[in-house]
Parts: structure tokens; C-alpha cells; sequence
């Protein structure tokens, strides 16, 4: 079922229940502004109906997290990565001053969170919705065989999709049996953690304490989608600024296809050289790949490397994800 489920996320559609990563609620008058200062995106301005992804950073500029954000009514949700649900709340209130008019709260367990994937997505959503599907870039409350639900464009990779947040009990088995039925007629099969794993790592989507750790920056994650240079000040900004100015980026993340599985952790080796260190590692039915951050030098796809991990050798070729870009794209200001 695996297997099918992986080629249907890439040839049909995939349905997987997310509801383990995190749902967090962002109210106040100063929300807008808060985020706009937190995270590495435009908050200000932004109006109902938005999707905006953007990272949270250390002043050093290394990443916390990759999040999502829904912009609807008087609030911001963001959905988060599970192992960042505790963190990220903790880690906003100690920017919460006196008389900022800003709360977040914890919602993970009030709503459940279905990802839609693959190119028959919206075959399969636009027969159930209520209204029309959202474009890129924004999100839409509707409803289900009657019952409430936010639909965001994207999948949170690099295909096409819909995240569907739902009120949790009764509301969301009604939605995700309705997702299920109509799917049945677009080839629709029903993924879990594993095959989710496979395709993060084969669209090179960075994940928390694999490739998002405070041991990283954004732009050597490729994450120019999720960044605007054309903002104020922000936590990490200075140093994100540098980096792209005088083009100091050290590393890249890539995709390495590979000979063998190895686990992660290992070094990548061109000739006799370390150029880099594997980040993630996982078998699908494509074969074994694997994210690493490449040194710039031999950060090039088609790329031969050799893997070390432990008492474990293999080799593999670098390539480009499709979630993320090593080079600036020439359209950002």
C-alpha cells in the first residue's frame, strides 16, 4: 500500500491525516505586526485569505522552524512541524511585551489537519467543496458534505495540493470519509507517516531536527520562497541580509540519490574531500534518497559522491530538489 500510495502522490492523489503537527492560534490587535517582527516573512498588510509561508530564526539567524500561516478573521493559524508545537509558543511569549496586544494558544487538539497531494487534488476537492478551490497563495472557508472547513492551497511540497483544517470529533470523520469516497474516482490512495517521509525527502521539503536546526540558515535550505528582503527588521534579519549581499552562503541542501541505503549522519565525499553530511535518508519505491548540505564548491547537480556512514558506504548523485532552490531567484527584489 505504500507504494501506491507514493506513485498516486505523484501521478493522481494522495490523502494523508497530519494531524499530529501543530495548530497555533495568533490573536490580538498587534498579531500582524508581531509575526511581520518574529519570522522571515510580510505580515503587515497582509488581509484575510492569505497563505503565507515563512521561518522562524534565532537573531543568529538560524532556523527554529518552517511554518504556515492561514490569515482568517481576527487571527492567525500556523501550522507548524510536530516536533516545533511546544517550542514556537514558548519561544513567541518571550517577545511579548507589556503592551503588545498579542496571544498565542495552542489549538492542536481543537482541529485535525488532512493534506491533499498530487496533480488529480483538485479533481477530487472541487467535487466536494462548497465554493471554488483557492488559487496559490490563499485560503477558504467552506464546507464539507455540510461541515466547516478551511482550505488552504498547497500541499507543502513541491506538487500540487490543499491543506484542510477541520474542527476535530464527529466533523472531521465526516470530511475525511467524503475525501475518501470522492477520490475513489481520481485514484485517490491513502498515505500515512511513511510514504509522507518518502516524499519530503524526494521533493527535499527540510524538516525540523533534520534539515531546520540551529545549525542551518534559511538560505542555505534553499527557503527563498518564505523570505522577503524587502521588509523591516526582523529577529535574524542583519544576518540573513548579509549572507544574500555579499553572497557568503557556505552550503546548499540537495537531494542525493542513492546507490545503497545508508542511515544519516554520514559524510559525502568527492575525491577523498568532505563536501557535506547527510541530513535525512529513506527508501521509496523509487530507491533510497537522501537531503544533505553540500558545500558550495560541489553543490552542482550530477555530481558523484561517495557516503560514509559508520561502517557503511555507498554512492550517490547530487541533484536538485524541487521544494526548494539553491539560487536566488531573480524575480525577489
Amino acid at each position: 500500500m505504500s507504494e501506491d500510495a507514493f506513485r498516486a502522490a505523484l501521478e493522481a492523489s494522495a490523502l494523508f491525516d497530519m494531524s499530529h503537527w501543530g495548530r497555533l492560534h495568533v490573536g490580538g490587535q498587534d498579531r500582524l505586526r508581531f509575526l511581520h517582527n518574529m519570522t522571515t516573512a510580510a505580515f503587515e498588510g497582509a488581509g484575510p485569505g492569505e497563505v503565507i509561508e515563512a521561518v522562524v530564526l534565532t537573531a543568529k539567524a538560524r532556523m527554529i522552524d518552517l511554518v504556515t500561516a492561514v490569515v482568517v478573521g481576527e487571527h492567525v493559524g500556523l501550522i507548524t512541524s510536530p516536533e516545533r508545537r511546544h517550542v514556537l509558543p514558548n519561544w513567541f511569549r518571550r517577545f511579548i511585551f507589556f503592551n503588545d496586544d498579542v496571544h498565542v494558544t495552542d489549538v492542536s487538539e481543537q482541529s485535525c489537519l488532512f493534506i491533499l497531494v498530487g496533480p488529480q487534488s483538485d479533481k477530487v476537492l472541487d467535487t466536494l467543496l462548497s465554493n471554488e478551490l483557492p488559487e496559490t497563495g490563499r485560503c477558504v472557508m467552506g464546507r464539507v458534505n455540510g461541515e466547516p472547513v478551511l482550505v488552504a492551497a498547497g500541499s507543502g511540497l513541491g506538487t500540487p495540493g490543499y491543506r484542510l483544517l477541520v474542527p476535530a470529533g464527529a466533523d472531521a470523520k465526516v470530511v475525511w470519509a467524503s475525501l475518501v469516497a470522492a477520490g475513489a474516482r481520481h485514484d485517490l490512495v491513502v498515505g500515512d507517516g511513511e510514504v509522507w517521509e518518502q516524499l519530503r525527502v524526494w521533493h527535499g521539503r527540510p524538516a525540523a531536527d533534520h534539515e531546520i536546526t540551529e545549525e542551518y540558515n534559511p538560505l542555505e535550505a534553499g527557503l527563498w520562497h518564505a523570505i522577503r528582503f524587502d521588509k523591516g527588521c526582523y529577529i535574524g534579519q542583519e544576518v540573513v541580509a548579509r549572507l544574500d549581499t555579499y553572497r557568503k552562503i557556505k552550503q546548499h541542501l540537495m537531494r542525493v540519490d542513492l546507490e545503497q541505503m545508508v542511515p544519516p549522519g554520514g559524510d559525502l565525499m568527492v575525491a577523498g574531500q568532505p563536501v557535506g553530511r547527510l541530513t535525512s535518508a529513506v527508501e521509496t519505491p523509487l530507491g533510497p534518497f537522501g537531503l544533505a548540505y553540500i558545500r558550495r564548491e560541489a553543490a552542482q547537480p550530477g555530481v558523484e559522491v561517495l557516503v560514509r556512514a559508520g561502517d557503511l558506504t555507498t554512492s550517490g548523485q547530487l541533484s536538485d530538489p524541487q521544494f526548494v532552490r539553491r539560487e536566488r531567484p531573480p524575480e525577489l527584489p
